[in-house]
């Protein structure tokens, strides 16, 4: 009996998997069985009417230089399995024209663990009259943050990001959400500015009050009747109509503003009743008005530093006393800029994010433990908004950070020295 329960759980278990949504974004790395190398891997995978579709990513760094190649791919459910299939290939940098008619195979099992979703499984390459097949193996795990990847900025660079639902939903949800901060916006200004308007009215004169009571004085003492004082003294609606009048007529008094070249005819038209100061002493000259070029100021690095917000994107362990880092352009180059700021200091200034790396070196203190660096857009590229990748080296260890920032949000980065 026992047996036969467990024979039942097994089955009900394997049958949830194959129902589990595994639309997302998958990020791992693949391992080549000929280079012996691991690559960073990443599968987008969108579900539309029952029909799975989506896009890989592989990305590596030769000789500090970024690497990498986007395809869309064909994604099925087979036998308990996700098979994902090469369709074609539709974006790349490789420094050699990639081999054509090869196409990689992914089997892949889904996975649950402690509530984290995993695909894992072989991949192999098709075999062609000048190539052996590739082999090897891929691990990935199911994120939830897709716009700190290389796969979805990249997308976004070639304006296919809305094939994949899931970041179409999100764009969507967003620009709701805004929409409605917006207009809760629109509507609390609108109060404060009627609730002021009313104030304005109805705020009482210590003038007119002053009158008010001296003539109730002078009634009261004149006939000793207090019944007068009614008909005498205004109400406050008699002095909140007899104000709004009184604003009239002054808004009605006041000069228009004039243009500039009519400021200049009623300038010299007062000059002229004046004596001239030639007429006076002949040896006295003109002077010509000096116009100097209009030049735009150098603007400096950082130069808005503070008034930007800050969004800490994530947050790194290190143990060395030297870390080394490389810049580079997170998607299709575009012209992106920008300065690194550590602990409030300059660290880089204006650089141009590539494919290639911009590489420095920072020397930790002992006795410090806490570093931030500071990401600054000065320019947002052709394709905003301005996304690049940071790589740490830490000793034998390697971490790539994802950051994202514009005009109005610094993107920051915290390193924290991890206690042995």
């Amino acid at each position: 009996m026992p047996g036969r329960y467990f024979f039942v759980f097994l089955l009900l278990f394997s049958a949830k998997l194959h129902a589990q949504d595994i639309t997302g974004l998958w990020k791992g790395r693949l391992y080549n069985d000929s280079t012996k190398m691991y690559y960073k891997y990443e599968i987008g995978i969108s579900e539309e009417k029952g029909k799975l579709s989506g896009f890989s990513h592989t990305w590596f760094i030769l000789n500090d230089t970024q690497y990498f190649g986007i395809k869309e791919v064909k994604i099925k459910r087979k036998d308990g399995k996700i098979i994902v299939e090469d369709d074609k290939l539709i974006s790349n940098n490789y420094p050699v024209a990639p081999a054509k008619h090869i196409r990689q195979l992914n089997v892949l099992t889904l996975t649950v663990e402690d509530s984290i979703m995993k695909l894992t499984g072989p991949f192999a390459t098709n075999r062609t009259k000048e190539w052996a097949p590739l082999t090897g193996h891929i691990e990935l795990q199911r994120k939830n943050d897709f716009w700190n990847s290389s796969l979805v900025p990249h997308l976004a660079e070639l304006k296919l990001e809305n094939k994949l639902i899931f970041v179409k939903q999100e764009k969507e949800k967003q620009q709701f959400l805004a929409k409605v901060e917006l207009r809760k916006k629109e509507e609390l200004e609108s109060l404060a500015f009627n609730q002021k308007k009313i104030e304005a009215v109805y705020a009482p004169n210590p003038a007119e009050e002053m009158e008010t009571n001296e003539k109730v004085l002078s009634i009261e003492k004149n006939t000793g009747k207090k019944e007068l004082i009614e008909k005498q003294t205004t109400t406050t609606k008699e002095i909140a109509q007899l104000k709004a009048k009184k604003i009239k007529n002054n808004t009605e008094k006041i000069q228009p503003v004039l243009p500039e070249e009519n400021k200049e005819i009623a300038l010299s038209e007062t000059t002229k009743q004046e004596p001239s100061a030639i007429g006076q002493n002949p040896s006295a000259q003109i002077k010509k008005k000096e116009t100097k070029p209009l030049t735009a100021p150098a603007t400096q690095a950082a130069a808005q530093l503070k008034e930007r917000a800050l969004e800490i994107q994530q947050t790194v362990s290190f143990t060395s006393d030297s870390l080394r880092l490389s810049l580079y352009d997170n998607g299709e180059v575009d012209g992106d800029t920008v300065t690194v700021v550590m602990n409030g200091q300059i660290f880089i200034a204006k650089a141009g994010l590539s494919t290639t790396a911009i590489n420095k070196t920072i020397y930790i203190p002992k006795e410090q433990d806490t570093l931030q660096l500071v990401m600054y857009a000065e320019t947002l590229g052709h394709i905003p908004p301005n996304t690049g990748l940071l790589v740490i080296r830490d000793g034998k260890e390697m971490y790539e950070v994802r950051f994202s920032g514009d005009l109005k949000k610094n993107a920051a980065i915290i390193f924290k020295r991890e206690k042995k």
